[in-house]
């Protein structure tokens, strides 16, 4: 049992417990649901230990395996938010940095005056 999965067989496998996870536990009175978003927020943020219970409880809750996913996507676009605007922000530095320095070099080639023929 050694075998290693292919990427796309295990991409598969993914796609098949996310499925499992997502329909076949419901739980429509949230037994045994944190109360505390935090916690399903600490999860997304993949900021709990292995052995904390939440984990366990996630696995067989579909409304909790959900919020948690939405919970993920939300995370990952702000983290992409953020490196684009810092991405952003340095090439507005870059390109002012540039026009300033063509600037002073133009500047500085041109005579600062004129001398008037005698």
């Amino acid at each position: 049992m050694n075998e290693v999965l292919s990427r796309r067989e295990d991409e598969k496998l993914v796609k098949a417990l996310q499925a499992a996870a997502y329909h076949d536990y419901p739980n429509p009175a949230r037994i045994g649901c944190p109360t505390d978003i935090n916690v399903l927020k600490a999860l997304g943020a993949k900021k709990l230990r292995p052995s904390d219970p939440v984990i366990q409880h996630v696995a067989e809750c579909s409304p909790c395996f959900r919020e948690v996913m939405e919970l993920r996507r939300k995370l990952k676009r702000l983290r992409l938010l953020k490196i684009f605007g810092g991405v952003a922000g340095v090439l507005l530095v870059a390109t002012i940095a540039v026009v300033r320095y063509k600037h002073l070099a133009s500047s500085s080639e041109s005579p600062a005056y004129q001398t008037a023929a005698a």
